[in-house]
């Protein structure tokens, strides 16, 4: 009866470990993306850039299976669907008008990035939403190795432009807004000035009159107040280095 009990235990425990082994390939994780649900929120979620979820429901249009493969991070299909003739400058009808390459910098697929931009992808992709080349929407992202990848190729961009955005907001100003440690750390180390406010007069917005730090203030992200603070930040509103 034991040998019995054994042997079932066994062929159990094979299956959970295989299981396991091919929910860990980073290519096909158990919910169809490489990311956990959870590293996904991070990226995007009801309360972070909402209009750019892209994980809840299948994509739209006439590109609908190439946009599903590129964000779920499934290089193979990817790669497939480039050999059999997919325009890889298509965009995504059903939301933003986004490019393969816009998506896979801000989702943060380094591997997909790579092989985009070999493909000739345009770097200076847009969307309908504010996003005005891919180094944007890698910044808006979390993966610091992409924005390095793609600042690199795109040298000669102004890191403290503020004509660029409509608000007057900088590329720091986005990742101090969205939480993005690593990322702020990097645009600081290329120059970026974070006591720049936005430029807007419009009061219905809600980049008016905002800093890299009051941005961090506001939505509560009390590492990222720390960090700018500690390379010379001061708010805007009262001169102090402080939310107050």
């Amino acid at each position: 009866m034991m040998k019995k009990f054994t042997l079932a235990s066994a062929i159990i425990t094979a299956l959970a470990l295989s299981a396991c082994a091919q929910t860990s390939n980073p290519t096909q994780a158990a919910n169809g993306f490489r990311y956990s649900e959870a590293e996904m929120q991070d990226i995007a979620s009801a309360n972070k850039l909402p209009h750019r979820v892209f994980y809840t429901k299948p994509s739209t249009g006439e590109n609908a299976a190439w946009f599903d493969a590129v964000k779920r991070g499934d290089l193979a299909t990817v790669k497939k669907m480039v050999a059999a003739g997919q325009n890889i400058e298509a965009k995504d009808s059903g939301s933003l008008d986004q490019t393969a390459l816009g998506w896979a910098a801000f989702i943060g697929y380094e591997d997909m990035v790579d092989f985009l931009i070999a493909q000739g992808a345009s770097l200076q992709a847009t969307d309908k939403g504010d996003v005005y080349n891919v180094l944007k929407s890698a910044v808006l992202g979390k993966n610091v190795n992409v924005v390095k990848k793609i600042h690199g190729l795109m040298p000669k961009v102004d890191l403290n432009a503020q004509s660029l955005e409509s608000d007057g907001e900088t590329l720091v100003m986005v990742a101090a807004s969205n939480n993005r440690i690593d990322i702020v750390k990097y645009l600081i180390a290329q120059g970026a000035n974070v006591n720049l406010s936005t430029t807007t007069q419009d009061k219905n917005m809600g980049s008016y009159d905002q800093s890299p730090l009051t941005y961090a203030c506001k939505r509560g992200h009390v590492q990222m107040q720390q960090l700018l603070i500690k390379y010379g930040a001061v708010n805007h509103r009262t001169g102090k280095p402080a939310c107050d």
